[in-house]
């Protein structure tokens, strides 16, 4: 009897500790693409920090401003400078939500799933609501994120220049482990 009791034990506890899972990232990828008359604004990011926490629901993206990457080497020094993201006063922007839609979401089973995330995105000291839709792929060892949404600079007081689009599309690409 106490033998079997045990295994009980032992398969509540497992059962719960597999279902509280958090899975996280360092290498995550975040770019943004704004068309311009002139010439279009591209970076890339290969350093993203990102954590999902499967029990609660919890998502979280932190990146390094100047972990952006341009191809013109002059559009990046002008990106991070004090005319428009003031890397050294505003270094990260990061993001803290939940997912919205968790009930669809089946974690323990391989599959694409969409996702509905609400929360706030902070950046250069300003803070705001956004809520946007994703893809949450399950494999057997990874849990894959993906999610494309627009922002506008001017609701974060950053400065557009003349000829460059208030619409920034931005694409997030994670790998969790």
């Amino acid at each position: 009897m106490k033998k079997k009791y045990l295994f009980i034990v032992f398969l509540l506890v497992t059962n719960i500790t597999f279902a509280q899972k958090k899975y996280t990232t360092k290498s995550g990828q975040i770019k943004f693409f704004s068309n311009t008359a002139l010439e279009d604004v591209e970076a890339t990011n290969n350093q993203v920090f990102c954590s999902l926490n499967s029990s609660t629901n919890k998502i979280q993206f932190a990146v390094l401003i100047k972990g952006f990457a341009f191809e013109n080497s002059l559009m990046q020094k002008h990106f991070n400078e004090a005319e428009y993201m003031y890397s050294d006063k505003y270094p990260k922007a990061i993001f803290n939500g939940t997912i919205k839609n968790k009930a669809s979401i089946n974690f323990n089973k391989a599959g694409s799933y969409k996702a509905f995330v609400e929360g706030s995105l902070s950046m250069h000291g300003i803070t705001k609501l956004i809520t946007t839709e994703g893809t949450i792929t399950i494999t057997t060892n990874k849990i894959i994120l993906n999610s494309k949404f627009n922002i506008s600079p001017t609701d974060y007081k950053i400065a557009v220049p003349e000829g460059i689009s208030n619409t920034i599309a931005v694409k997030v690409d994670c790998k969790l482990d």
